[in-house]
């Protein structure tokens, strides 16, 4: 892996002139914090805001019973030996 700097201007990115790669490659760019684009609310945030949007809409204590039950139950047939 070789680090280069190049300068982003305009919507491209301009290597130094004096690097040329052997082969066609991918790239990874790394901007900095300051000019990267913005997450949308879409993202953490709005998980963050529905947290506790269920409060009062259901009895977890009586789901986590009702799971668990429904995983005693056994749908298996006893095997002839």
């Amino acid at each position: 892996m070789v680090i280069v700097k190049a300068k982003y201007e305009n919507g491209k990115i301009e290597l130094p002139t004096d690097f040329a790669a052997h082969k066609p490659c991918e790239v990874t760019v790394l901007f900095p914090d300051e000019v990267a684009p913005k997450r949308k609310l879409g993202d953490s945030e709005a998980f963050r805001r529905a947290a506790g949007g269920w409060h009062g809409l259901v009895d977890c204590e009586k789901l986590k019973r009702d799971i668990y039950g429904a995983r005693r139950i056994s749908t298996r047939r006893v095997p002839k030996l």
